[in-house]
């Protein structure tokens, strides 16, 4: 058993439907204890059947997702990322050439590929829905610890909302000052 990551970005291909869906999913079960995103390779439409198979659990506000794309994201300071799609996989060991954090790969089926039904087509999101839970569960049960937020420092580093300080590695920092020095050297 694991203790649930401080910052975790869950990813998809078109943001739309599994990795909102994995977010929601985690809040829900560990609370405010994490800062948690979702992100696609590209941003597709809202998907109508997410809010109801989710409300169906108990589990309320993604009416208002808006599908972002990994270059949306603001803070790219994630300790776990989840993809969700071989191709969302692939992007995310990109990030990792920068930014040092864990990435794992869930194949996850796309139940927007399914035909037939309204019904049939939400059995398929139940299903996504399900077994994104049990996997979130069994990887970071219910009651572990989160960890603590660092102590405010007089470095002026910023927080995350919640007050969930941004985590800096020594590396990332180096790393985007390098590029930040290549690139006014153009």
């Amino acid at each position: 058993m694991s203790r649930p990551p401080s910052a975790i970005l869950f990813a998809c291909t078109a943001n739309a439907i599994r990795s909102p869906m994995a977010a929601a999913l985690f809040r829900a079960a560990h609370g405010g204890k994490a800062y948690v995103e979702s992100v696609g390779l590209r941003a597709g439409e809202p998907d109508p059947f997410v809010p109801v198979v989710l409300a169906e659990a108990g589990i309320g506000g993604l009416d208002a997702h808006q599908p972002k794309t990994f270059d949306d994201l603001v803070d790219d300071n994630f300790e776990v990322i989840v993809a969700l799609s071989r191709e969302a996989f692939d992007r995310a060991q990109e990030l990792t050439r920068t930014v040092h954090c864990e990435v794992v790969f869930w194949p996850t089926e796309d139940p927007a590929l399914v035909e037939g039904n309204r019904e049939a087509r939400l059995d398929a999101y139940r299903h996504v829905r399900d077994d994104l839970r049990a996997r979130i569960l069994r990887e970071w049960p219910m009651g572990q610890p989160a960890p603590e937020p660092a102590p405010a420092e007089a470095d002026g580093t910023p927080e995350r909302e919640g007050g969930m300080r941004l985590r800096r590695r020594g590396r990332d920092i180096w790393t985007r000052m390098r590029m930040g020095i290549r690139r006014m050297r153009r």
